[in-house]
């Protein structure tokens, strides 16, 4: 039997990069989704919340902005409720809440989303529609108004609307528009959540939501943006699942999403700190700086989001001994480290200093 070399390039991944990314810290997916005049639906993230319907509020056919139905409110009386969670409790994290919602009616004070238990809850969210002014969404935080916006909503017409808290403001947008913002310093507290009315009743909202998501940690937008185009995605898919390989073998594609991709390696530099730092091979840094003896700092070309992030460093003195790493400061935008000789235990010169960062 003659068997033959089998080449790397012969080796091929078939597929498309589909899903969403941040479908880990989505902590609420309701596509509403279902037959005409059902009075159940389904939460789509990994939480399963319980959704209990009220009055007439019912899966519709007769309006969606995908999937073919959504969810239809009578305005009066009709809403739904969701128990108090831990996926609500944003803390002072970053968050998006966002939905499209289309207007039948009047009403007086329509509200769409309610995070308290009777109305007195603190540090929680509330968006209501102010009638008295054309409809304008109007967002509470521990009962007093945060955004004011200055865009009505008119009847028959789908809305995108978006709550975001990107490190400490907190923006409200329609249509992928800032429609105003405040500094959120805020810490939210976990709370029943109520869709379509007010957590106390009587100020039901007469018309169809759809696609409302929660996501938990994230600021899916953080200045204006086009509105999605197509229902949110109901999972991660294979966005962090594909790796290439090139045909000789010396590079490694993980994923498509470049440097914003979650949990892959976000830093690595190879680099000699003897005499002139000179950086062998490296991959989203800028440059490193020498602060002096055996510390140097890794500046990044683009930063991280915060800086919990994993650092892991190995530094090597040719001949006599190895040096070990130590973390000095870690900041968005770079890290700080010192390469210490494990023999005198000073720190030294490096002429091999490796680092990698993962994070998100």
């Amino acid at each position: 039997m003659n068997l033959q070399k089998l080449r790397l390039g012969q080796l091929k991944a078939a597929g498309t990069t589909v899903g969403d990314v941040y479908f880990p810290q989505t902590e609420l997916l309701l596509p509403f989704d279902g037959s005409n005049g059902a009075t159940a639906t389904s939460d789509l993230s990994d939480n399963n919340h319980s959704v209990t319907f009220a009055g007439n509020a019912q899966i519709s056919t007769a309006q969606s902005k995908f999937g073919g139905s959504s969810c239809y409110f009578d305005g009066t009386g009709d809403y739904l409720t969701m128990p108090s969670s831990s996926a609500f409790a944003f803390g002072t994290g970053n968050f998006t809440i966002e939905f499209w919602v289309r207007r039948t009616s009047t009403g007086s004070y329509p509200y769409l989303l309610d995070f308290r238990s009777g109305g007195t809850d603190a540090v929680v969210a509330t968006l209501y529609l102010l009638h008295t002014d054309n409809y304008k969404p109007q967002y509470y935080v521990n009962g007093v108004l945060r955004i004011g916006s200055s865009v009505g909503l008119s009847v028959d017409t789908w809305y995108h609307i978006a709550i975001v808290r990107s490190s400490g403001t907190t923006t409200m947008y329609v249509d992928g528009s800032s429609a105003g913002s405040f500094s959120d310093s805020f810490t939210y507290i976990a709370a029943p959540l109520r869709v379509g009315d007010y957590s106390s009743g009587g100020h039901g909202f007469p018309g169809y939501v759809d696609d409302f998501r929660i996501t938990n940690d994230i600021a899916r937008y953080t200045s204006s943006f086009t509105p999605p185009t197509t229902a949110h995605s109901t999972s991660a898919g294979d966005v962090n699942k594909q790796i290439l390989i090139n045909e000789t073998a010396d590079g490694v594609a993980i994923g498509t999403g470049g440097i914003n991709q979650a949990r892959i390696a976000k830093v690595w530099v190879n680099f000699n700190g003897t005499g002139t730092i000179a950086i062998r091979d490296s991959y989203n840094v800028s440059s490193v700086s020498d602060n002096g003896t055996g510390d140097y700092t890794v500046n990044f070309s683009t930063a991280m989001s915060d800086t919990n992030y994993c650092k892991v460093g190995h530094c090597f003195y040719w001949g006599t001994a190895g040096g070990d790493f130590g973390e000095r400061t870690a900041a968005t935008g770079s890290l700080r480290f010192i390469s210490i000789h494990t023999v005198t235990g000073s720190e030294t010169d490096m002429p091999t200093n490796d680092v990698i960062v993962f994070g998100n």
